[in-house]
């Protein structure tokens, strides 16, 4: 038999002294040459995590959870082992969110309808622990006869309260957004289990703070509230006037500028400008008026023409910023003759002439044009998108959501159903290329 671990009684002094592993985590990356000083790693450490608040209707149980799992992050400069915690502990405080917004969602009364019987009965609970043990564990709505009825559509769908059901359920009642972010749930729920069923391991302090983030995000979300500059579930960007200036010679010259600043642009030469509402850092320079080849979306509103036409259009028309969401966008791609079409806005698509309605069309929703554009080549080459096969590219299922396939008439009909039934009118202004075309024989162009 092995001897006993005895365990070390330390001071007060060495309980209290900083960790050298996590002196070495700087805001310039982790360091093999020195290390911070205590009182600037505990700063520092304290800084990372200080923008991940919550919004004041969020329920004091969960914030509560919430801030025990900061104040174990800013810890961990005494006590390394506090950042694996923390990021743990994050886990299943993030099923506790879900938990609690289940129960303040329905204000305690679960619509549960007798598949058999199609009669509704609510269940009244005061807490989450009510519901698991009524649909779990021989409860009185344990039989699988039992749906819940979902509040925003009437729809009904299993449940049995475990965290894959809650998942499942916030993302049918719209809680949750976002075409990547559903790949990113499916890991929730596996890390959860992970750690729930647990086996010795350390995170490192960025695993903590990216997770502690995350976690606010995701929390914030539930209760309805976006995140300025979030990576998951981001509020809407501001989208400037900006112009956008070219010129025919050689040197194939581009300018960005933001309306305001066109009266100082005094470049000499020949150039061309349009009039923009879009993203400042966008790739703006792949802007087209028929097509969506930006990050973001963005919108024509005047040219081209000269850089003097435009300003005094500017002067005139005064455009205003305004703000938009790039999360769970509608794109539709034609595939005809063996080519496919950039992705288009709807209105677009709507607005283009009977000879080219031709071929099949997809409504794809998406984040990203680059996603749509990716699921219509996987639909073009009949490549089936799906995680039975090890030669499926990397989860193209996910980063897209099938919503029509179909002939032109077929596609108009679906964007009625969603509200869609105005046109633009049909304008092919874009900025020139600034490369040399690639092969691409089989993409649609103009």
């Amino acid at each position: 038999m092995g001897e006993l671990v005895i365990v070390e009684i330390k001071s007060l002094e060495q309980l209290t002294s900083a960790d050298k592993r996590t002196l070495r985590f700087t805001p310039l990356g982790f360091s093999m040459m020195g290390e911070l000083k205590p009182e600037y790693a505990a700063e520092f450490q304290q800084r990372v995590i200080a923008h991940c608040d919550l919004y004041p209707d969020v329920p004091d149980d969960t914030r509560n959870s919430f801030e025990l799992v900061r104040m174990l992050h800013s810890y961990g400069v005494l006590f390394y082992e506090a950042f694996t915690i923390a990021y743990d502990l994050s886990w299943l405080v993030m099923e506790q969110a879900f938990r609690e917004r289940f129960v303040t969602y329905f204000n305690g009364a679960i619509p549960l309808v007798n598949t058999k019987t199609k009669v509704e009965e609510p269940l009244n609970v005061k807490n989450f622990d009510e519901v698991y043990q009524a649909l779990t564990h021989g409860g009185s709505y344990a039989q699988s006869r039992w749906r819940l009825k979902l509040r925003s559509t009437g729809q009904q769908m299993e449940f049995r309260a475990t965290f894959s059901h809650l998942l499942k359920w916030a993302r049918k009642e719209g809680l949750l957004c976002g075409q990547r972010n559903k790949r990113t749930e499916e890991v929730y729920r596996r890390i959860r289990n992970h750690v729930a069923h647990p086996v010795y391991h350390v995170q490192m302090p960025p695993d903590s703070a990216r997770t502690i983030s995350d976690l606010a995000e995701i929390i914030n979300q539930l209760w309805g509230h976006s995140t300025p500059g979030g990576r998951l579930y981001p509020a809407p960007l501001e989208r400037e006037v900006l112009v956008v200036a070219w010129t025919d010679n050689v040197d194939n010259q581009y300018r960005i500028l933001r309306g305001n600043q066109l009266e100082l642009f005094t470049d000499p030469g020949n150039w061309t400008c349009i009039v923009i509402r879009g993203v400042w850092g966008d790739d703006i320079l792949e802007f087209d008026a028929q097509y969506e080849r930006t990050k973001y979306s963005a919108e024509l509103l005047w040219g081209p023409g000269s850089r003097e036409e435009a300003f005094v259009w500017l002067q005139i028309a005064q455009p205003e910023t305004d703000t938009v969401s790039y999360l769970d966008r509608l794109f539709a791609v034609r595939i005809h003759q063996g080519r496919m079409s950039f992705p288009r806005r709807p209105e677009v698509a709507l607005a283009l002439p009977p000879e080219r309605q031709l071929g099949l069309w997809l409504l794809v929703r998406s984040d990203f044009t680059f996603d749509a554009f990716a699921y219509g080549r996987y639909v073009k080459d009949n490549i089936v998108c799906g995680d039975d096969s090890p030669d499926t590219p990397p989860s193209a299922s996910y980063l897209a959501e099938e919503i029509f396939r179909g002939e032109y008439d077929g596609m108009v009909d679906k964007l009625v159903e969603h509200g869609i039934t105005e046109s633009e009118v049909l304008c092919t202004v874009r900025v020139p290329s600034r490369f040399l075309a690639g092969d691409a024989s089989d993409v649609e162009s103009d």
